[in-house]
């Protein structure tokens, strides 16, 4: 239905972005990465865990990206299966260009070195496939206060870095998008006067779905807030990107398509919360809830058995964070 408004293979998607599938759980269509790649500067958004960032290492040689030009390493939020390796990446650049840099918010710094108790959690969900974090060193980072400004004049978007493409420059920027978590934020590159490409992240759920705009909800444990998660949905919608790109997964084109998408992923997490509240009440056991939901979201996902092996496991997941929300269960 929707044949070329979704990208799902690994690419050169334009003229600077490329998209890379990490092969999370060593499947296709899980985790996503992106490489913004410039004249004489190249930045990785994401690097997945301590277990995939290899993958986007083997990305760059096979496209001849050198490593020598990788400057900055943006992270979208402290999760283990988006940042978990960057300890390990950065380790490898540095030795390759001293000057690299990891940009990020304060938050995602701390909650980057401070990894024990999102890991021992993360392990619940996800088992041996979290990887490993390691402490990352002060020096390696350039803190950054993201943008609260949403607004579809790109002029009033606060510019980070320029870089340049041939005979133009490309404006980055970052916009605060708590929600999923506290620290989550969403880099974009502005071309010609307008959003080119923004990296979601988990900002406005997953896409797991290879057709359909269909997204799934994010509501992980532990820091998952559904005021401040649905406060960015309405602030992102205020935007008019020309590509969107998932960590979960793929980029979506066409900027009506993505407003679309996030007014039904808007509309569908408040049906969400309603059903998990129902539910509830019903029969307050976290898996009566999940045997409830489950039924309701599978349609949203054409991952079927072994496309996602952790599929339920996920959905238990985000079941169990907006009980978390709702005060439902402890942290």
């Amino acid at each position: 239905m929707n044949k070329g408004i979704i990208t799902l293979k690994s690419c050169k998607f334009n003229d600077y972005i490329h998209h890379v599938d990490l092969k999370e759980f060593g499947t296709n269509r899980i985790l996503s990465a992106f490489i913004a790649e410039f004249d004489d500067q190249t930045l990785f958004l994401d690097c997945g865990s301590s277990i995939e960032e290899k993958r986007l290492i083997r990305y760059s040689k096979k496209h001849n990206i050198p490593l020598s030009s990788v400057n900055y390493l943006v992270t979208s939020h402290h999760h283990f299966d988006h940042t978990g390796g960057m300890w390990k990446l950065y380790d490898r650049i540095k030795r390759i260009n001293p000057d690299v840099k990891i940009i990020t918010n304060r938050q995602t710094k701390n909650l980057l070195n401070d990894y024990e108790f999102h890991l021992n959690r993360a392990k619940r969900t996800f088992g041996n496939f979290i990887g490993e974090m390691k402490p990352i060193e002060e020096k390696a980072f350039e803190l950054v206060e993201p943008e609260d400004n949403f607004h579809k004049n790109v002029k009033s978007i606060g510019i980070l870095k320029e870089f340049r493409l041939r005979d133009e420059m490309i404006k980055f920027a970052i916009l605060k998008t708590p929600g999923h978590t506290p620290d989550h934020q969403c880099p974009l590159f502005i071309k010609n006067g307008k959003i080119d490409f923004i990296y979601l992240g988990e900002a406005i759920g997953t896409l797991y779905h290879s057709t359909e705009l269909l997204t799934m909800p994010t509501s992980m444990p532990v820091f998952f807030n559904y005021d401040s998660y649905m406060d960015t949905l309405s602030k992102l919608k205020r935007l008019e990107p020309l590509n969107a790109g998932f960590c979960h997964f793929g980029i979506v084109s066409g900027k009506n398509n993505i407003k679309a998408l996030i007014t039904e992923h808007e509309t569908f997490m408040k049906e969400f919360k309603e059903r998990i509240i129902e539910a509830y009440e019903e029969k307050p056991e976290t898996r009566y809830v999940f045997d409830k939901i489950m039924p309701f979201l599978t349609p949203r996902t054409d991952l079927v058995g072994k496309d996602h092996p952790i599929m339920q496991n996920i959905v238990l997941g985000v079941v169990y964070g907006m009980l978390m929300d709702l005060g439902y269960r402890n942290k």
